[in-house]
């Protein structure tokens, strides 16, 4: 008989395969009497060698593997492992001054660690907890001798099942046999679900129930549903073929539609662009079609390390981006943390409502010395390819001039030393209602607008995103949010500047003909999406989207506005 358990899908798709449960053995740190502090320090040093030879030769693993942008995680694990002040020093402290083993200091130090992570009170920080965990215990295993977990040789499919997926995992999975990943912990932003959008396999976190289940059961991994359903029937199985049929029929119609530009039925052309968060998305951007990058997240370089990465690190970053774009157009998000996004190395102050607090432009404009070395790097990079920088949170003029001034002065440093730069256009995100109802005067002093409808939403309606008591709430679909990005829009118009939007609404196919007919030139998007708007995009004439978006804006509650979208679905 059937059991269904039930977690939630972090990365879409269907898989039947046998389990494979992947356990981990607990390191035992011994608690006898350490040998004489110089003797623990040599150790610590010798265990701190081995561990940077260890991740070295993850790393490179990982890049063949999975790519660059995964093998950036084990970047970050360096960082921190060579981190004097907050990791290395106090791990000495605790040998000299506790009598601590090298291991027990280890073990003391990134346990510390891993619980200031959690303290954030913030989901992704929570998430990096594990990354801590895992440079513990590849620390661990050099001090106490220990051989890493077998890697998974394997001469099958299988879905992987596990409490947690550490990055070191992963790396030793025979991955071309993995066809599903299902955890009990983590999250959207966890490891467990970068890796499974990458492979491109299903993958569902928050499993509950887990322990019960064992190797070799056969299941079916649902990661829309997010669903584990343990030994199915066989209606469960057939049913199962006939969508992983209808899946692979799919996915051969869409080929096609990687290569084509993006026109309506009648000639009307739009632009499909990616949203990627390291140089390292390109190529899949561009397997996808996609006709540039719309939203390229700078904060990538900022997250999981202990210190802030220098104008060069960020310069070579972009050029990377703006160069594998090969001359399509790079639109750059200066760094937006604040609210739910923190970073270890850069404390911000407690906020009681850090959503409404100093976060996005508001923070950079106040910190020069995290700014400038961004707006430097930007400009130097623009001079490789075509590159735009955005403003995010831009609530008026003021703030938008304020941005537009640091620019202009790191330009002016740069041509003071005679550093190369290039010529770049100037945007916003219109994220928050003040914005969007100033968007008229806004789109005199700005080069194009891009709508990021995930803040717009959650500010408009008053409902934070990710909050499950107010999620009923959290819409696209609500007649205000869908006005004021008419009004956003109407304003770019009149102006003469583009208007995209790069929030998850952009990729919503119920909504693209209605945002088309707005006058949404730009729709910025998860690569994985573009074959399939572009496909719908080349159905419509810009008569009918006009139409829909006429319709749409029409519509006086979010319940009337639902049921157009999907009388319309398949007209």
């Amino acid at each position: 008989m059937s059991m269904i358990f039930r977690g939630r899908g972090v990365s879409d798709g269907l898989a039947m395969a046998e389990i494979l449960v992947l356990g981990r053995a607990r390191l035992h740190v011994p608690d006898g009497p350490a040998g004489e502090p110089e003797e623990e320090l040599r150790r610590l040093e010798r265990g701190l060698e081995q561990t940077r030879d260890r991740l070295q030769r993850l790393r490179t693993e990982a890049a063949e593997k999975l790519g660059e942008k995964e093998a950036e995680i084990f970047d970050a694990h360096l960082t921190v492992l060579e981190d004097e002040y907050s990791v290395v020093e106090p791990m000495r402290e605790l040998i000299r001054t506790q009598g601590l083993s090298a291991p027990q200091a280890v073990e003391r130090q990134f346990d510390e660690l891993s619980e200031m992570f959690r303290s954030l009170g913030d989901a992704l920080m929570a998430e990096r907890a594990a990354d801590t965990q895992d440079l513990k215990e590849q620390l661990l295993r050099a001090l106490l001798g220990e051989e890493d977990g077998g890697a998974c040789d394997l001469d099958r499919n299988v879905i992987v099942l596990a409490e947690e997926l550490l990055p070191s995992d992963t790396v030793r999975m025979d991955l071309s046999h993995v066809v599903g990943l299902a955890t009990h912990l983590g999250g959207a932003t966890a490891h467990t679900a970068i890796i499974a959008r990458t492979l491109g396999i299903p993958a569902v976190v928050g499993l509950e129930g887990w322990e019960e289940i064992s190797s070799g059961t056969e299941a079916i991994l649902d990661g829309g549903a997010g669903t584990l359903t343990v030994s199915p029937g066989e209606a469960e199985r057939e049913a199962f073929r006939r969508s992983d049929a209808a899946r692979q029929e799919e996915e051969q119609s869409l080929a096609a539609f990687r290569a084509m530009p993006t026109a309506t039925a009648d000639g009307k052309c739009f632009e499909l662009f990616a949203n990627i968060g390291s140089p390292g998305e390109v190529k899949a951007a561009l397997e996808q079609g996609a006709e540039g990058v719309g939203l390229f997240r700078s904060e990538f370089l900022f997250m999981d390390r202990a210190d802030l990465p220098g104008e060069e690190e960020q310069f070579e970053a972009y050029r990377q981006a703006v160069e594998r774009m090969e001359g399509r157009p790079v639109i750059i998000r200066t760094l937006d943390v604040g609210g739910d996004k923190k970073l270890p190395a850069l404390p911000l102050p407690q906020e009681e409502n850090p959503f409404l607090g100093c976060r996005a432009v508001r923070m950079t404009l106040k910190r020069p010395d995290v700014f400038l070395p961004q707006l430097r790097s930007l400009l130097r990079a623009a001079a490789y390819g075509d590159l735009s920088v955005m403003f995010p949170m831009i609530s008026g003029l003021e703030e938008l001039r304020a941005a537009k001034a640091m620019l202009e002065q790191a330009r002016e440093q740069l041509e003071a030393e005679g550093v190369p730069t290039g010529r770049v256009k100037v945007g916003i995100m219109v994220e928050i209602p003040a914005a969007a109802l100033m968007a008229e005067r806004l789109a005199r002093e700005a080069d194009f607008f891009s709508i990021g409808t995930n803040d717009l939403i959650q500010y408009t309606l008053a409902a934070e995103r990710g909050n499950e008591n107010v999620a009923g709430l959290y819409t696209a679909y609500h007649p205000a949010v869908l006005r004021l990005i008419a009004a956003t829009a109407r304003a770019a118009e009149a102006a003469g500047i583009p208007c995209g939007m790069c929030g998850e609404a952009a990729g919503d196919p119920l909504l693209t003909a209605a945002l088309l007919g707005m006058g949404v030139g730009e729709l910025s998007m998860s690569p994985r999406l573009i074959p399939r708007v572009r496909r719908l995009i080349g159905g419509l004439t810009l008569e009918q989207c006009r139409a829909r978006a006429r319709e749409l804006l029409s519509q006086s509650d979010e319940g009337a506005v639902r049921t157009f979208l999907m009388s319309q679905e398949n007209v």
